[in-house]
This record gives C-alpha cells, sequence and structure tokens, in this order.
C-alpha cells in the first residue's frame, strides 16, 4: 500500500509541474522561451513518471490513481501538441545564435586586420 500511496502523490505532483509548465510554454505567451530548464524538468518528470509505470505502481484500480493516471495522459498530448513549435523556437534560436556566432568571427578577423 505504501508504494501505491507514494505513486499516487508522486503522479500528483508530476501532473501539476507538467501542467505549469505546458502554461508557461503554450503558445500565446508573451515572452515565451523554452529553456533548457524548462525542457531538462520536462524530461526528468516524465522519465520518473515512466520509471513508477514500468516498476507496476501504477497498475492500481482506485479511480483516484485512474484519474491520476488520466491527467496525466492528457498532458502528455498537450505536450505532443506544443513539441512542434517547441522545436521551431529552438530551431530559431539556433540560426539566431549562429548568425550572431558569425558576425563576431567577422568582426573579429576585421579587428586583427585593422591592427596589422
Amino acid at each position: 500500500m505504501e508504494g501505491v500511496v507514494f505513486s499516487l502523490q508522486g503522479f500528483r505532483e508530476t501532473n501539476q509541474k507538467l501542467e505549469s509548465l505546458i502554461e508557461i510554454l503554450s503558445p500565446g505567451q508573451k515572452t515565451l522561451s523554452v529553456t533548457p530548464a524548462h525542457m531538462a524538468t520536462l524530461l526528468a518528470e516524465v522519465v520518473q513518471a515512466g520509471e513508477w509505470l514500468r516498476a507496476g505502481s501504477g497498475n492500481d484500480a482506485r479511480e483516484d490513481m485512474a484519474d491520476e493516471l488520466e491527467g496525466y495522459r492528457q498532458r502528455l498530448q498537450k505536450l505532443l501538441y506544443l513539441l512542434p513549435s517547441f522545436h521551431a523556437q529552438l530551431l530559431t534560436e539556433r540560426c539566431r545564435l549562429q548568425a550572431e556566432k558569425d558576425h563576431l568571427e567577422a568582426t573579429a578577423a576585421w579587428a586583427r586586420s585593422v591592427s596589422v
């Protein structure tokens, strides 16, 4: 019974964290920016829940556990919907950083040529 209580509470906490992340990362936020910290937190929560499910602690037939598992499934579906926008943001940021790097390298080359 102790493992079931832990997993129920764990899934509740995971669902709350995932819901907060989904809210933060959802399109329409004025300052939306997916950070490595967001992605690390998201990955950690999903991995932890996966470990609980593989260990069999999520097999309890109680209604509250079934509700938490359904909530978890729904949040994963929301995240699946959001992943393409995360990917697009990350590609855009990658391009911006590459352009900035290229600009800095060109500026450094120019500065070296002028100082010679």
